[in-house]
């Protein structure tokens, strides 16, 4: 078995979205096996919802916070775990 070290390439950033809109955090990471992504909210734990729908293809993980309101403002973000 054959383990790649965790690699992170493009990080999370900041995003400005309208109001009403949604608003989506892609985070692109590379190891071996599989990483596992949880993503959190202002130390909160999201799990899929109308309100946030989290995606895995490949290797990059995605957040996205639909109809974006006042209260959506805060820290987003993603712990990742490959074992």
């Amino acid at each position: 078995m054959f383990l790649a070290p965790l690699s992170v390439p493009q990080p999370l950033t900041d995003i400005n979205v309208l109001l009403g809109q949604p608003g989506t955090f892609n985070l692109t990471c590379d190891a071996f096996p599989t990483p596992k992504v949880t993503w959190f909210f202002n130390d909160t734990e999201l799990k899929n919802s109308p309100k946030h729908k989290i995606e895995t293809k490949q290797n990059v993980f995605s957040l996205t916070v639909n109809k974006c309101d006042h209260p959506d403002v805060g820290i987003y973000r993603a712990h990742i775990d490959n074992g």
